[in-house]
């Protein structure tokens, strides 16, 4: 007959409790994380830009740029961070996925700092200047003081994206491409919805160049055929 003696019942109290009490501390933080925060998606306009970017591309899984987003802190600790996403990971491949990520080193009237872009410059980065978008759909996701980086990003992606997503489809928008602007308080989800040539970063917009010429080419070769 199996008995059971006082201290094995406190032993087993006392793991119950401390499985609550981690539960609920873990469904805590993710509150405070912002994981079930109602997400506002909106059209209007921006004061984000004009801006001054240094940047590098990406072709590749998103989840890649993370390293990218390290090193760009270590070298511009206080300036914003600015990714650029190009293609929708839920129609292209991973592997061809376009992005370029980099740091503000300008916003508006502000001229860069010379040794800020020397010191990119020297590190593999390159310099482009983006336009200021007449109007935007955009989000906001707010940072929490107790959430570091990558689970911040986690999250507002888990949030933010599938609202943008419906927000857009629903009023047949076309809203290109998706910036996310990393600030010390939230991260700001920006989508032109005019101007998209012009926040394209060269090398991207050499391969669609080569890309519509091929498309041409083959267009004019099926035209000759049929005649």
């Amino acid at each position: 007959m199996l008995t059971v003696t006082l201290p094995d019942i406190s032993w087993l109290m006392w793991l119950v409790c401390l499985l609550a009490m981690v539960i609920t501390t873990i469904l805590v933080y993710l509150y405070y994380c912002g994981l079930w925060s109602s997400i506002m998606v909106s059209t209007s306009k921006t004061e984000y830009g004009p801006l001054t970017m240094a940047y590098k591309t990406i072709v590749g899984p998103y989840k890649n740029t993370g390293k990218f987003f390290t090193e760009i802190f270590c070298l511009l600790p206080d300036r914003e961070q600015l990714g650029i996403y190009y293609d929708d990971p839920e129609e292209v491949q991973a592997s061809q996925l376009r992005c370029a990520v980099g740091s503000v080193l300008a916003k508006g009237d502000a001229k860069p700092v010379p040794e800020e872009m020397e010191k990119m410059t020297r590190n593999g980065f390159k310099i482009v200047h983006l336009p200021k978008p007449s109007y935007v759909v955009t989000a906001t996701f707010p940072f929490s003081n107790i959430m570091p980086n990558f689970l911040a990003v986690f999250v507002a992606i888990y949030n933010v994206y599938p609202s943008l997503r419906d927000y857009t489809s629903k009023r047949n928008l076309c809203a290109y491409p998706t910036m996310e602007v990393y600030t010390d308080c939230g991260i700001i989800f920006l989508m032109p919805l005019s101007r998209h040539d012009e926040f394209i970063v060269p090398e991207f917009k050499k391969e669609q160049i080569s890309m519509a010429t091929t498309d041409l080419e083959n267009y004019g070769g099926s035209l000759d055929a049929e005649v």
